[in-house]
C-alpha cells in the first residue's frame, strides 16, 4: 500500500461502503444469534420455563418482534442514516438520550462479544478433551478466535458476510434435519401433534414471561441490520426486507425445533429441561438421527460459537465508528480503510478492549465463566433495554411530528404502542429477576443491572458537557440530526 492509500485510509470523511444485499444482511445478523449453538444449549431453558407450550410462545414472539420491526424500519426510511439505535433514539427523543443509547449499546454488545469469545475456548478445549483426553487451555482456542475475527472485521464486510453465510446454511441443515427426523418417526407417543400450539397449554406453567424472556434473547442480531446502511445497495429496500426476513426466519426455525424438542421428550420436556438442559438436543439427535454425526454437531457448535462472535464484533466496530465520526469518542474510530473500506481502527479497538478483558482470566489461570454466565447476561439485558427504548423513541417522533407528514398510524404509532408495553415489562421483569438471565441467587447480581441503566445516564451526562462546552460536537451527535 503505497503513502497516498494510507493517508486516503486515514481520511474521517471517507464512508464505508458495499454492496449487500438482503440475504446477506440477513444472514450478516443472524449469526449473531448462533442458531445451532440457541437450539442445543438454550432452546432447552425455554422448555425449562414455558413446557410443552413453548412453540406457541415462539409465535407469539415472533409476532410481536415483527411488530417492533415495523416501528424500527419506518424509523429507519426516515432517518435515512447509519447509526441504529444511536442515531433512531437521536432522531425520535433527542441527541442526550441518543449518546446515552449508542454507549450502552456498545457496551452491551461488548460483554456480549467478550462472552462468546470465551464460550468458544471454554467448549473447544472441552470437546477436545471429550474426544481426544487432550488437555488444552481454553485461552488457546479463545486467541484464535479472537485474532480470526479481528482480522475478518479489519477486513471488508462482505468477506465476513460471505463467511457467515456459509456457517449459518451448515447451522439451518443441522437444524432443519433433527427436526425433519423426529416429526418423519412421530417422536413419543405420550403427546399430540397439536398439542404444542394449544393455548389451554400455557395455563399448566406459571414460568411463562421467563420463557418469553429466553425466547426474546434468541432472536438478538435482527435489530441490527439499520448500522450496515452505508454497506447494502438501495438501503430502504434492503435493509426492511432483511429485518423482517430474518424475524420471519428465525422465529420459524426455532419454533419448529422446539416442537421437535417436544415431540422428542413428550409431556414430561420441561422436567428433562430442569435436569438435563445440556443433554437434551444431543440425546434426541443420536436417537432420532445418527450418534455417530455426533462429533460433526460438535464442531458445527463451536463454528456457531464463532460466527456469533464475527457478528458481534461487526455490530460492535460500527457502533464505535459511528459514535468517533460524530465526535462522541475518539475520533479515530470514524477512519475508514481506503482498500477494505471497513471501519478499521474500530475493529482494533474492539479486538484490544476484548483482549483487555481476557487477559486477567487468563493471567489467572481461570475459566471466564463470568464472561460468558453473567456478563453475557448484562448485555442481553441491554439490548432488551433498548429495543424499550427505540421503541418509545418512534411513538415520540410519530406524536412530535410523524402525524403532521401522513404516516401510517399503524407503522407509527400502534405497532411501537404494542412493542413498548412488551419491552417495558420484560425490563421490568429483568429488574425484579436479574438472577434468571445471570444465574446467582435472587438479587445477588442485580447490581450489574443498575450499572448497565447508569451506562445510558453517562452517555446523556456526556452530551449535556457536549452541548454546554463542545457545541460543535453536540451538533453531530446521531449522525448530523438537528436537535
Amino acid at each position: 500500500m503505497n503513502m497516498q492509500e494510507i493517508r486516503a485510509g486515514d481520511s474521517t470523511t471517507k464512508k464505508l461502503s458495499g454492496n449487500m444485499g438482503p440475504i446477506g444482511l440477513a444472514l450478516m445478523v443472524l449469526a449473531f444469534s448462533a442458531p445451532l449453538t440457541t437450539v442445543s444449549g438454550y432452546i432447552p431453558f425455554s422448555l425449562m420455563f414455558g413446557g410443552v407450550a413453548s412453540p406457541l410462545l415462539f409465535v407469539v414472539t415472533t409476532i410481536v418482534l415483527l411488530l417492533f420491526s415495523v416501528g424500527y424500519v419506518t424509523l429507519n426510511n426516515i432517518v435515512k442514516r447509519p447509526g441504529d439505535f444511536y442515531a433512531f433514539v437521536s432522531f425520535g427523543i433527542g441527541k442526550s438520550t441518543g449518546l446515552g443509547s449508542g454507549i450502552l449499546a456498545a457496551v452491551s454488545y461488548f460483554l456480549l462479544l467478550a462472552g462468546v469469545t470465551s464460550f468458544f475456548g471454554v467448549s473447544c478445549s472441552d470437546l477436545l478433551h471429550e474426544t481426544t483426553g487432550t488437555t488444552l487451555p481454553w485461552y488457546i482456542p479463545t486467541i484464535t478466535c479472537w485474532l480470526a475475527c479481528g482480522i475478518l472485521s479489519y477486513l471488508h464486510v462482505e468477506l465476513s458476510a460471505k463467511v457467515l453465510t456459509w456457517i449459518m446454511l451448515l447451522e439451518i441443515v443441522v437444524c432443519l434435519t433433527f427436526s425433519f427426523f423426529v416429526i418423519a418417526k412421530g417422536g413419543s407417543a405420550d403427546i399430540s401433534a397439536t398439542a404444542p400450539f394449544t393455548p389451554s397449554a400455557l395455563s399448566k406453567s406459571a414460568s411463562v414471561p421467563f420463557a418469553v424472556l429466553f425466547i426474546v434473547g434468541f432472536f438478538m442480531g435482527f435489530e441490527a441490520t439499520a448500522l450496515f446502511r452505508d454497506e447494502v445497495r438501495m438501503p430502504d429496500r434492503t435493509i426492511p426486507i432483511a429485518t423482517f426476513g430474518a424475524v420471519i426466519f428465525i422465529g420459524v426455525v426455532y419454533t419448529i425445533c422446539a416442537y421437535a424438542l417436544i415431540m422428542a421428550y413428550g409431556s414430561h420436556v420441561q422436567d428433562i429441561a430442569t435436569k438435563t438442559p445440556a443433554a437434551m438436543f444431543p440425546d434426541a439427535f443420536s436417537k432420532f438421527v445418527s450418534g455417530r454425526l455426533h462429533l460433526v454437531v460438535s464442531v458445527l457448535v463451536l463454528t456457531s460459537a464463532f460466527a456469533s462472535a464475527l457478528s458481534t464484533q461487526n455490530v460492535l466496530s460500527r457502533y464505535l465508528h459511528n459514535l468517533g465520526t460524530d465526535g462522541a469518542m475518539p475520533r479515530f474510530l470514524g477512519k475508514v480503510h481506503a482498500k477494505h473500506q471497513s471501519p478499521y481502527l474500530a475493529s482494533v479497538a474492539v479486538s484490544v478492549m476484548v483482549l483487555c478483558v481476557l487477559i486477567p482470566f487468563i493471567a489467572m489461570g481461570a475459566k471466564p465463566d463470568m464472561l460468558y454466565g453473567q456478563l453475557s447476561g448484562v448485555g442481553t439485558a441491554g439490548i432488551v433495554v433498548l429495543m424499550a427504548v427505540v421503541s418509545i423513541s418512534s411513538l415520540v417522533w410519530y406524536a412530535r411530528s410523524g402525524r403532521h407528514q401522513g404516516t401510517s398510524v399503524f407503522k407509527s404509532a400502534v405497532a411501537p404502542a404494542i412493542s413498548s408495553l412488551f419491552f417495558i415489562a420484560l425490563v421490568v421483569l429483568i429488574a425484579e429477576h436479574f438472577d434468571v438471565l445471570a444465574g446467582g441467587d435472587p438479587g445477588q447480581y442485580v447490581w450489574m443491572f443498575y450499572c448497565l441503566i447508569g451506562v445510558m445516564f453517562v452517555g446523556i451526562a456526556l452530551a449535556q458537557y457536549f452541548k454546554r462546552m463542545r457545541p460543535e460536537i453536540f451538533e453531530r451527535l446521531g449522525r448530523s440530526h438537528k436537535a
